[in-house]
């Protein structure tokens, strides 16, 4: 069967753009009355000789505060008739119950909290305290090989007086488990305590080389043992939060993670100060090993009038507790004060910088620049980034920050610009792009896009040229909802 012809997509972009105005002027939202009340969402995406991703989410609500949802989510090569038996699908079940967070869970889930701050955490922005969120869990909205399905039951108890507690308990058909448990209490004077402690016990996987002098060596399956605590205090003025870990892996070793976070506030100023650390055979609760590392961050803000906002954060990394920083991270965020009586204004502009300098040989620093603007309905947006390296010699000294008061040696340059404008219940989108690459030609690529959106859903279609092939590909997504 032969592929969606380009005029196809345009007519299926229209054709659906009138059936979500149809149904924005017919929909009505569930009344309170109801005894029962169902939903369901459709979306996905389709990208010319990449993917066919398919969300179908149902929803049954009743009473007590009680829902029932139903999910399944598909990804096949588009178009999927073609390859039909290359797709996957990942159902998933979940009973809620409102009132208080309660949850009980089949499928694939996505955890958030104590677990996962503690598991790939150099991947991850620094432990403000902001992200010390309650570990919860819920259905992942994408599809993926069901042998990660697992049961996850999440129990939270009514407020009880000024406390609350919550249990969650989590287990694959390998008998894998997780449990995680904690307790809050409100406190006078605006403030809260939460304290939570998690436990998991897994068999990690054997792992397998197919050559004699692999760099990864065969190791057997072996036992994973992870214990952590979080620790949250919030008032107006002043905050802090933390985490332990501990793992131990059979025929590896035991190591520890730790981190922890300030916050001090004032009217609309806000001082945060954030520092981890991991040894080097700390394992996570899912098996992965992040590596050793230490990080110290700072961060702060000040909101003003009309939306108002400044931001200046700096994070400094290095390979451990007790090694000089080799690597930083900074940046400079503005948001100017909305004022709509000028139709041409500057929104937000942005400064970053940052620097590796692992390889005394081959230091990497990068600038970026962006800014975000307002010209009538129009809302042109442009961003810059600079590549460059240097070295040191033997013995030298190595600053985490970019010191430009040495030479540098060209890596890239990237410029991006774009600009967006609403036109009714249309949302237009085109960008372009110029990169350059050392002796390489420059590669220019460009995008454009339309939206329609309404109380329904959602369909939009983007035709994209990477300029690489000489020729744009197109991408088509939708998202329409609809309660009964």
């Amino acid at each position: 069967m032969q592929r969606l012809s380009l005029r196809k997509v345009f007519f299926i972009l229209f054709a659906a753009a009138h059936f979500v105005l149809k149904a924005e002027a017919a929909q009505t939202e569930t009344g309170s009355d109801k005894l029962f009340g169902f939903s369901i969402l459709e979306s996905g995406s389709w990208v010319e000789n990449g993917d066919f991703n398919n969300r179908l989410d149902l929803r049954l609500y009743a009473p007590f505060g009680l829902s029932l949802r139903g999910q399944l989510n598909s990804k096949y090569p588009a178009p999927p008739w073609d390859d039909f038996d290359e797709g996957i699908n990942a159902p998933g079940a979940a009973l809620y119950h409102k009132g208080t967070g309660s949850r009980l869970i089949y499928g694939r889930v996505e955890t958030r909290g104590l677990l996962n701050r503690a598991r790939n955490m150099w991947a991850r922005s620094a432990p403000w305290f902001e992200s010390h969120i309650i570990s919860n869990a819920d259905l992942r909205t994408s599809a993926g090989d069901m042998e990660t399905a697992v049961f996850y039951m999440d129990l939270l108890t009514p407020a009880i007086g000024p406390f609350n507690a919550y249990f969650s308990a989590q287990s694959d058909k390998k008998i894998n488990t997780v449990f995680t448990g904690g307790a809050g209490a409100r406190l006078p004077f605006n403030s809260m305590f939460r304290f939570e402690a998690a436990s998991a016990e897994r068999m990690l996987d054997e792992r397998k080389t197919d050559a004699w002098f692999s760099d990864n060596p065969y190791i057997p399956a072996r036992k994973l043992k992870f214990y952590a605590l979080s620790t949250v205090f919030s008032s107006p003025y002043f905050c802090f939060s933390g985490d332990f870990a501990h793992s131990e892996v059979f025929a590896w070793g035991m190591d520890i993670y730790a981190n922890a976070a300030l916050r001090f506030g004032a009217g609309p100023w806000r001082l945060s100060l954030a520092a981890d650390g991991a040894g080097a055979r700390f394992s996570g609760a899912d098996g992965s090993i992040p590596g050793a590392g230490f990080r110290s961050a700072a961060k702060f803000e000040w909101e003003g009038r009309r939306n108002m906002l400044f931001r200046a954060s700096s994070t400094l990394r290095s390979a451990s507790w007790q090694s000089p920083f080799d690597r930083s991270a900074s940046s400079l965020y503005f948001r100017f004060p909305v004022d709509k009586s000028n139709p041409f204004r500057v929104n937000r502009v942005t400064f970053a910088m940052e620097r590796d300098a692992r390889d005394w040989e081959r230091i990497t620093d990068e600038l970026s620049l962006g800014a975000v603007f307002s010209a009538g309905p129009f809302r042109p947006q442009f961003d810059m980034r600079l590549d460059q390296h240097t070295a040191s010699s033997v013995g030298g000294t190595i600053y985490p920050y970019p010191d430009y008061t040495v030479k540098h040696e060209f890596d890239s340059l990237k410029f991006s610009g774009g600009v967006s404008c609403a036109v009714f219940f249309v949302s237009l989108k085109g960008t372009v792009s110029y990169y350059l690459s050392g002796k390489n030609e420059p590669l220019i690529s460009s995008s454009l896009s339309a939206s329609v959106s309404g109380k329904a859903g959602r369909i939009g279609i983007k035709l994209s040229d990477d300029g690489k092939n000489g020729k744009p590909t197109y991408a088509v997504s939708w998202r329409f909802q609809k309660s009964f």
